[in-house]
């Protein structure tokens, strides 16, 4: 099979997207499969060489304001994918993972991985995901919507804290990676409205939510079942970018050390997720569960890390599957005809 891999792209995660690329072209070549990688950042001359070095840090803002989205148009239109049988996206975040690259594809004809346009809308829309979450009876903290048209004064600010509580998470609506996120501990104000305008440098929604204490778990769904659950456990501080990408500065076990109805209960509660948002092929679903052995569910990510040490990568070998094994079966299950 011809297969082309889109990685990097334009986001605050294009080097995490770049480390997942390598991995997945990589595993398919191995896999007996002839394997191009692309990144759309470059436009029409977005073939780029596996040898390609990535850098341990996130990309700077400059770079990132180098960049536009009309690059992906033309890498789209290119060409450089005609021969290819399916597209291979691990475009992690804004313009990746929201719908836009798939919407591109569609238009092209091009069969891709993953879900569709608009079940990766709505999985990148931590507001929307949250009200399907609610109309499915899935469990999910409080929380509330500031837009950057609003006046973050004094009154709102108080708002917020009356509303959400006095712990919280800020982050931007359309981000992942932890990207823009603060933890606030205490509810005070300048701390709330400074955590606002952080997330709001990364988009023009932020979203306010009650802070769970508790254990972090993390559920991949894989066509229509549940991986085994991975439980979380950062060393020191909270699993944002640094303790994600940074080797051991994180300890997973998995899998996770519930009881066998709580991890029944939870697993399930992962395919609902997937399914309310109708994802299709594969999800990461990640939880808070709290003292009281109550999950809480915060998000779907429709195409999480890929690099043989990421989270979905770990429950795939739980269960027995190798890392190529999983990309093959990525792509078996975004074929619709096999859905």
């Amino acid at each position: 099979m011809n297969i082309a891999v889109f990685m990097g792209g334009i986001s605050p995660e294009r080097n995490v997207s770049l480390n997942s690329g390598k991995a997945v072209a990589n595993a398919l070549r191995e896999a007996g499969h002839t394997v191009t990688m692309h990144d759309p950042a470059k436009g029409a001359s977005c073939r780029i060489d596996n040898d390609i070095h990535v850098p341990s840090v996130p990309p700077s803002e400059a770079e990132l304001a180098s960049y536009s989205v009309g690059s992906y148009l033309e890498c789209v239109n290119s060409g450089c994918t005609d021969s290819a049988d399916v597209i291979f996206s691990v475009l992690h975040g804004k313009y990746g993972e929201d719908g836009i690259m798939q919407a591109l594809l569609e238009a092209r004809g091009k069969k891709y991985t993953g879900s569709t346009v608009m079940s990766s809308a709505l999985a990148m829309d931590k507001h929307q995901s949250k009200i399907a979450f609610v109309a499915t009876g899935i469990p999910t903290p409080h929380w509330k919507i500031i837009r950057s048209s609003d006046e973050l004064d004094h009154a709102l600010m108080q708002e917020i804290r009356s509303e959400v509580g006095n712990d919280l998470v800020v982050k931007p609506n359309d981000q992942g990676s932890t990207v823009g996120m603060t933890i606030i501990r205490g509810g005070h104000l300048d701390d709330i409205s400074d955590a606002i305008r952080t997330a709001l440098r990364y988009s023009s929604t932020a979203l306010v939510e009650t802070f769970i204490p508790g254990r972090e778990l993390t559920v991949a769904v894989l066509g229509s079942e549940a991986l085994p659950i991975i439980e979380i456990a950062p060393d020191g501080g909270f699993y944002d970018y640094e303790h994600k990408y940074t080797k051991g500065m994180s300890q997973y076990i998995c899998p996770a050390e519930l009881d066998e109805n709580l991890t029944d209960f939870i697993q399930q509660l992962a395919i609902t997720a997937h399914r309310s948002l109708q994802c299709r092929a594969y999800s990461r679903v990640d939880f808070r569960l709290d003292d009281d052995n109550q999950p809480w569910c915060l998000e779907v990510n429709t195409l999480p890390g890929m690099t043989e040490t990421s989270l979905v990568p770990k429950a795939a070998a739980a269960n027995g599957m190798s890392f190529t094994e999983l990309c093959e079966a990525i792509i078996t299950h975004s074929n619709p005809d096999n859905e």
